[in-house]
């Protein structure tokens, strides 16, 4: 007789004994198949014959050998098994319906199958299991077979076929259980030792992942276990079931909840859930280093509220309790619990007030929990509201309070919090519930329609108060007269008090809603149609009010937004331009100001140092969102529109972009407007419509559409010039003629689009070939092109109009980029212009002796007799002019040089094979060298069509790269401004003169002017900025005028870049603008010095303080700038440690030093750049503790222990040099605030060493020497700073176990 029981004991305990000798290990694949086949019959024709000692004993073998069977036999194996144990439970179904046969006959061959499969099964299973990544908890022991070891293929790798015929087998296990099985076995024991070994199966399946992604597998074990529960009392079991792979297996938290769900709604199993809930909510998730039990636990609740909210809300009073767990992802859930569970009570058809109530207490939970320490649980409450909020229920009562804690959370310190607030917002905006007016959420029609419906209300209210008037008379006149005296003059005190009382009361119930222009309103005496007119208009009152309070949360939001749009962190980035795109959708004031400082993101770099890879990839995203973006707004067709509406339309939306924009957004929209070009995004319909705007002269056009169509056009002919070429007379028709002289913006941006005609080299790697332009295609122009005339005209135009200015250096621009020889065009301009101011020029030339004297800026201006002799427009224009040609006839030696250097090397390796002839022509080179300095310099010119001027080049020019360069250096320092046909040469001393004095001269658009145009002559010659420097710095520190001031700024930077030397001695003067008064002066200072120093221009030598003053600055722009610098020095060579000490100095010691909460703040910042690096840490402490030594001042000894205090004290080299240094500061422990900051220190140097006992030690004897200099130092005992030294200790851990710093915590999904 085959007992199960005993043979589970002895399968347990190891291999049970088998009669027969045979064996599967050693035979032939056609032997065993043979040997299965014959099996396979015997089964499939009865299940019975597995009584059959010899087919029982040859099964055992195959269970046995299961490993060296071949692959394709095994699930051929399992297949026999399955399909005698199918036609077994047939049989004893049959037995069963049928009466008089004795079921219990059955109950053998039952267990020979139950046997056999778990056998087979866990043999197989064993090397799945063991290879998968179950990871099963520690302690806990696993069976299987040797040859399972970690990395060994799984069953359904191996053998395929597998995974199906264990689905098999539990679909006829479900079978069987629906059985009576009662009267099978003939006691309970046997028939739950019989079912156990289908539950363990099952279990064992369930350890695999690769099954549990198989949902028909699943459902089959699932089906068979929700049988067990029903019929057999199996709650018990399924319970610990549940419950231990939750605790050991996360593959398994999704799938129980799917189980639970089924026994739940299809099998009754509404106890089976309570139970679950209920060992969940018992658990206390207090282990730091149990990461896996709270987070299967999370994962599980947050799979069963969505798969059977019911089931979950019953218990929810004692889940609830995990909203205190010390285990974050807990927290979390429970919120993510809340949020689905308030969506399933606010779908159900019949609420209740119970529901309602439920649905605000959740409500309520989820606004406490935007509080909650840790930024995980913050970032899943904002998940919450979003699809919370996405749901078919608005919320409208509860909307505003989210909305305020969403916005409140965009100035999170987590970037993950930020990006979900940003996120919420946008889905709040998406699905927001004023939809009356088209959705649109502009507050100016908002405002009408509020304003039209309170006039209607006021003017109903007037109505209704004349009939109740009239009403009350009437009644007045019908009433009896007989009425006591003393009645009607308390009832008309009762009256009046009871007046008053609700005026009190309309007054305090309705003052917020008189700032929207509410009104209550009395239904009374009004005939049904206007009383229900009137509630109608009372329902669209409250919903105007409400659309507005919602705009102005919005608006409140977008400054925050627009910062984010700069955010390190990509992922905020992007969502922050989401939720511009939607705004503008929606048409929100104020959202247009974020799709122009969107455009900015197209600099995004696209490489990151310290990203790498993942770095350019989230560069290359937001360049991608933002192009997609502006696509979306601007250029994508509508299907509702033709072709010719489309581009219209297109048309219509790029110039519009260029309205009320700054340079800098017009900038950045170039670059995306060339990006999108490139990219053919942008037809050629479009650029024919912006043409055809810009073109049209029947009828007045706006100057604005006229300027915005020649802006957009000159942005796309950066990516394909053909849009200039191919039609010039358009530009020189309209932008140089008549109509540019009328509008100066207009020629201005004329000649910036016409210099897309020259042979500028692009800064971008192939913007050239991308637009089509090969450098030996692009040649310069005859000057005798009409292009030249109209520039001429337009710098000539007498205007007095400040428009000129730009429009003329753009001119000179598009001379200078095109022209064959543009210094011969622009010295014929400056002799037109200076014959209007001739007077003033023969009064300051050299030969007239000029006043050396200097008038930089005097109180009262009083003009010069010379000043009075011409116009200040004119001679205002002509500065401008010389000054801006100076800089171009810089520019263009450079290109002379770097043309001359090119064609050297081109033509270098040809020389190399000439011979004699290049000996014999050595001294050529020499004779040219001699005839260069004559030259003049208004005659340089590249004529790059003559192999002769090659040939003549070479000569003059020398055989090397230095010696070109040479010669340019020689030409630009003796040529320019000194040499006898230099044009420039004539207006140096005029420029000296104006800037001498200032004071002379009344017009401030003159003084301007020429103190630049003196700025730009001092950088082309080093003895003329040598001998005019001490001019420059006087008007840095006397001007009036900050413009003055902030262009004597950018101009000492220039000089510091041409001439070095000179600025060695004079360096201070850089940094003193950074006291200015002026902010404009004070950003402009900063952003030349960080430019000077960050490329290297300028060594840094103990000026940073100035530089850190700025963090503290009250202009934003100003104190953001600082930490730019700062950010971006931090990486290059040690700086912000090298200089920390002279730092420290500036900020605390002397006149000029912060208070203490500044220096606070500031050295706060500044710290954080070395925290990381213990070395550095280990030094800072040792400079610090010696700086003790010499202070004496109170003030500057608290500041220093202040930097001591943070940082990190890591290392126990740090808290060693911080012991030997004690008797540096040991005499300043007295200061309550220096002991404060090293009781600090003590404690957070224990928390980071807590591990290593010499740390402990040492740490020990500091703080014993610690309060033994304390007291020595009050001069009282120790008792006395202890409290101190508590209260630091304690702030220091608190400041440590917090949870809310961005760690390494895995989000739950």
């Amino acid at each position: 007789m085959f007992n199960l029981h005993e043979q589970l004991i002895s399968l347990q305990e190891g291999e049970p004994s088998v009669a027969t000798d045979f064996t599967f290990d050693g035979i032939d694949a056609v032997t065993a198949k043979r040997t299965l086949n014959g099996l396979t019959d015997k089964l499939v024709v009865n299940g019975e014959n597995i009584n059959d000692a010899a087919t029982f004993d040859k099964l055992m073998c195959f269970a046995r050998d299961l490993a060296a069977i071949d692959p394709r036999l095994v699930a051929r194996g399992l297949d026999m098994l399955v399909s005698g144990f199918e036609n077994q439970i047939k049989q004893v179904a049959t037995t069963l319906a049928t009466p008089g046969y004795d079921p219990t006959r059955h109950a053998e061959a039952l267990d020979r199958y139950a046997f056999l499969l778990q056998w087979t099964v866990e043999r197989g299973e064993s090397t799945a299991s063991q290879a998968a990544g179950a990871q099963p908890a520690k302690g806990r022991k696993r069976r299987g077979n040797a040859a399972g070891a970690a990395g060994a293929p799984t069953v359904a790798e191996v053998a395929p076929g597998w995974k199906g015929k264990l689905q098999d087998l539990y679909v006829a296990v479900r079978q069987l259980l629906e059985l009576p099985l009662g009267r099978v076995w003939n006691s309970v024991p046997e028939r739950d030792t019989f079912i156990g070994v289908f539950t363990r199966l099952a279990h064992k399946a369930m350890e695999n992942p690769a099954y549990a992604k198989d949902s028909d597998l699943q459902r089959a074990l699932f089906d068979a276990l929700c049988v067990w529960l029903q019929n057999y009392n199996g709650l018990y079991g399924l319970v610990t079931m549940i419950t231990q792979n939750l605790q050991h297996y996360e593959h398994l938290s999704e799938p129980m909840a799917a189980l639970v769900q089924l026994a739940y709604e299809a099998y009754g199993g509404t106890q089976l859930a309570d139970e679950v809930l209920r060992d969940i909510a018992g658990k206390s998730f207090t282990s730091v280093h149990d990461k896996s039990g709270p987070k299967n636990a999370a994962r599980f609740l947050v799979r069963l509220v969505q798969l059977a909210p019911k089931a979950l809300l019953r218990q929810m009073g004692l889940l609830i309790r995990h909203l205190d767990s010390d285990a974050h992802i807990m927290r979390s859930a429970v919120a993510d619990v809340i949020g689905h569970l308030t969506l399933y009570l606010a779908a159900q058809d019949e609420q209740t007030e119970i529901t309602k109530n439920q649905i605000g207490e959740y409500f309520d939970i989820i606004e406490q929990r935007f509080q909650d320490a840790h930024y995980l649980v913050r970032a899943k409450v904002l998940q919450v509201c979003q699809f919370v909020c996405s749901g078919p229920a608005k919320f409208p009562k509860r909307r505003p309070k989210l909305i305020d804690l969403i916005v409140g959370r965009l100035e999170d310190k987590a970037s993950n919090v930020r990006k979900h607030a940003i996120r919420a917002l946008s889905v709040m905006l998406e699905t927001h519930p004023f939809s009356l007016d088209g959705a649109e959420l502009r507050v100016e029609k908002l405002e009408a329609s509020l304003d039209k419906i309170t006039n209607e209300l006021a003017a109903m209210t007037a109505a209704a108060a004349k009939l109740q008037a009239r009403t009350g008379a009437g009644e007045a006149d019908s009433r009896s007269g007989n009425d006591d005296k003393g009645d009607a003059d308390s009832e008309s005190d009762n009256d009046d008090k009871s007046d008053a009382d609700e005026a009190d009361d309309d007054a305090t119930a309705t003052g917020d809603d008189a700032k929207d222009g509410s009104h209550d309103f009395d239904n009374a005496g009004l005939s049904p149609e206007t009383a229900a007119k009137a509630m109608h208009l009372q329902f669209q009152q409250r919903y105007y009010r409400d659309a507005l309070h919602f705009v102005y949360q919005l608006q409140e939001a977008q400054p925050l937004l627009l910062q984010l749009l700069g955010s390190k962190t990509k992922s905020e980035v992007m969502e922050a331009m989401d939720y511009f795109v939607t705004a503008v959708r929606f048409r929100v004031d104020g959202a247009q100001a974020g799709i122009r400082r969107m455009s900015h993101l197209i600099w995004t770099p696209s490489s990151g140092s310290a990203a790498g890879d993942n770095g350019a990839e989230e560069a290359r995203g937001v360049r991608t969102k933002l192009i997609d973006a502006y696509m979306q707004l601007y250029l994508t067709p509508s299907d509702r529109l033709s072709d010719g509406e489309n581009t219209n339309r297109i048309a219509r939306n790029l110039i519009s972009l260029t309205f009320g924009a700054t340079l800098a957004e017009l900038t950045s929209l170039e670059e995306l407007i060339r990006t999108l070009m490139a990219e053919g995004k942008i037809s050629s319909a479009v650029v024919d419509k912006l043409r055809s705007v810009y073109g049209y002269t029947r009828q007045q056009l706006p100057p604005a559409q006229r300027r915005g169509a020649i802006i957009i056009l000159g942005m796309l002919a950066q990516a394909n010039r053909a849009i200039v070429t191919d039609d010039i007379d358009l530009y020189l028709r309209i932008g140089l003629g008549k109509f540019g002289h009328q509008d100066l913006v207009l020629a201005k941006y004329t000649c910036m689009i016409l210099q897309c005609l020259g042979s500028t080299r692009s800064k971008r790697p192939g913007a050239a070939a991308a637009a089509g332009l090969g450098e030996e295609e692009i040649k310069r122009l005859p000057m005798n092109n009409p292009i030249f005339d109209g520039l001429q005209r337009i710098m000539e135009e007498p205007r007095c109009d400040p428009e000129w200015f730009p429009a003329a250096e753009q001119a000179l621009n598009a001379i200078y980029a095109l022209g064959e020889k543009p210094d011969a065009l622009a010295a014929r301009v400056v002799r037109n212009q200076a014959k209007l101011v001739q007077g003033l020029l023969a009064t300051c030339s050299p030969a007239g002796g000029a006043d050396d004297s200097m008038d930089v800026d005097g109180e009262e201006p009083h003009e010069s007799p010379a000043a009075k002799l011409v116009d200040p427009w004119d001679l205002t224009r002509l500065v401008f002019i010389v000054g801006h040609i100076a800089i171009k006839e810089i520019v263009l030696l450079e290109s002379v040089e770097a043309e001359l250097k090119r064609r050297k090397s081109d033509d270098e390796p040809q020389r190399k094979k000439r011979a004699s002839p290049a000996t014999s022509a050595k001294g050529k080179p020499a004779r040219g060298r001699g005839r260069k300095p004559g030259r003049n310099a208004d005659d340089m010119q590249v004529d790059s069509d003559s192999e002769d001027n090659d040939d003549e080049l070479n000569q003059i020019a020398g055989t090397t790269e230095d010696e070109i360069g040479d010669i340019i250096s020689a030409i630009r320092e003796r040529e320019l401004l000194f040499g006898t046909k230099s044009v420039l040469a004539l207006f140096g001393p005029l420029l000296v003169h104006i800037c001498k004095n200032l004071g002379k001269f009344s017009d401030r658009l003159l003084t301007v002017h020429a103190t630049a145009a003196l700025a730009k002559f001092m950088c082309i010659s080093s003895s003329f900025c040598e001998e005019n420097l001490p001019l420059l710095l006087a008007l840095l520190q006397r001007a009036k005028s900050p413009a003055i001031r902030a262009n004597v700024s950018i101009a000492l930077g220039d000089i510091t870049v041409c001439f070095n030397n000179l600025i060695g001695e004079n360096v201070h003067y850089l940094y003193g603008p950074l006291h200015d008064s002026d902010t404009r002066v004070k950003k402009t200072t900063l952003m030349v010095l960080t430019h000077l120093i960050l490329n290297g221009m300028v060594k840094v030598k103990g000026q940073l303080g100035e530089m850190a003053k700025c963090l503290e600055d009250k202009d934003p722009r100003v104190a953001d700038t600082a930490r730019l610098f700062f950010g971006e020095l931090a990486t290059k060579d040690n700086a912000v440690y090298n200089n920390l000490p002279d730092i420290i100095s500036s900020l605390s010691v002397g006149a000029n030093a912060v208070n203490e909460e500044s220096f606070a703040r500031i050295m706060r910042f500044l710290f954080d750049f070395i925290k990381e690096k213990d070395r550095q840490t280990d030094n800072v402490v040792e400079k610090l503790c010696q700086r003790f030594r010499n202070t004496t001042d109170a003030r500057q000894s608290r500041d220093i222990a202040y930097c001591m205090a943070q940082l990190p004290f890591k290392s126990e080299r740090s808290v060693r040099r911080l012991l030997d240094g004690m008797p540096c500061y040991q005499d300043k422990l007295a200061d309550n605030a220096v002991f404060k900051h090293f009781a600090e220190i003590a404690s957070k140097a224990r928390s980071h060493g807590a591990q290593k006992q010499e740390t402990k030690t040492l740490l020990d004897e500091y703080e014993s020497k610690l309060k033994e200099a304390r007291a020595k130092a009050t001069g009282e005992d120790d008792d006395q700073g202890q409290p101190e030294e508590s209260e630091a200790k304690r702030q220091s851990q608190a400041a440590q176990h917090s949870d809310d710093s961005e760690d390494d915590d895995e989000e739950m999904e």
